[in-house]
């Protein structure tokens, strides 16, 4: 009878090793096909990584991008616009149907400045980054998802299986489909792009060392970290309030909420980057 049950184990354990072994494989060959299905996409957005798929117990179904207020938000590839309008979630959302049968969606907009209907090609500026709808923060909010967008949004995958894995914290370029840019060994900064190369050069100070000597213009419009003059990121820890973060910085609630275009004193979470001005 031992002998037996140990015939039984070894053979569920075997089926179970060939499952994992197929599981795996179609796992591999769906991220193959969106990697070919998207390999000319261009990333949408210029900015920092603020969240990620799956996040927030999985129910976060997006990547989220913070920027500069009112910066570019571009179309991922060529397609028709299916949804341009404000929604109580997404605030101003703009969907975009594309020849592939891939849906991408981009919320939080301040400005759509395309309509239902309208084709767009990639590249093309579709609308501007702010911190509508329930947002508590500028920045873009973008899907990706392989087929139609559904309420439940069974379809969405993560965007990283199209443009590679980046981080919390990341920044990234828009325009290109590798939006992380490349750091060589001698620690110069090689884009694709010559546009993103200067912007690329101002704002990746943590991966590249600063000059020797920079011109003044160059001095006071940024400075090495990603932080322009007189501005400070500060990232909400766990416990912190509005209250709390301007008595420490000697700075006043309502200046908070308009560098960062807050409407609730409330709604602010940890990991979220809160814009510090110097007072003059």
């Amino acid at each position: 009878m031992l002998d037996f049950l140990k015939r039984i184990l070894i053979v569920a354990l075997m089926a179970i090793c060939v499952g994992l072994i197929l599981i795996g494989g179609r796992a591999e060959a769906a991220e193959n096909s969106i990697n070919k299905e998207t390999n000319e996409w261009t990333f949408p957005a210029k900015g920092e990584i603020s969240d990620v798929f799956d996040s927030r117990g999985g129910i976060h179904k997006g990547l989220d991008i913070a920027g500069k207020y009112k910066s570019g938000v571009y179309a991922v590839a060529d397609g028709k616009v299916v949804r341009s309008y404000y929604s109580g979630s997404y605030g101003n959302v703009i969907f975009i149907h594309h020849d592939n049968g891939y849906e991408t969606v981009y919320a939080h907009l301040n400005k759509r400045i395309v309509n239902e209907g309208q084709k767009v090609k990639k590249g093309d500026k579709i609308g501007l980054m702010g911190n509508t709808g329930q947002s508590t923060g500028i920045h873009l909010h973008f899907e990706v998802h392989k087929g139609k967008w559904k309420i439940h949004k069974e379809n969405a995958i993560d965007p990283f299986l199209v443009f590679g894995k980046g981080e919390i914290g990341q920044y990234v370029f828009a325009l290109n489909h590798d939006p992380y840019g490349v750091v060589n060994v001698s620690g110069k900064l090689t884009v694709s792009e010559t546009k993103t190369n200067n912007a690329a050069r101002a704002f990746i100070g943590k991966n590249i060392e600063k000059p020797k000597q920079v011109s003044k213009s160059r001095q006071e419009k940024y400075e090495v970290g990603n932080k322009l003059k007189n501005e400070k990121v500060y990232v909400v820890k766990s416990g912190d309030t509005l209250s709390k973060i301007s008595r420490f910085y000697h700075v006043s609630i309502q200046q908070l909420k308009s560098w960062n275009e807050l409407e609730n004193i409330d709604l602010i979470h940890p990991k979220q980057k809160i814009i510090i001005k110097a007072n003059k």
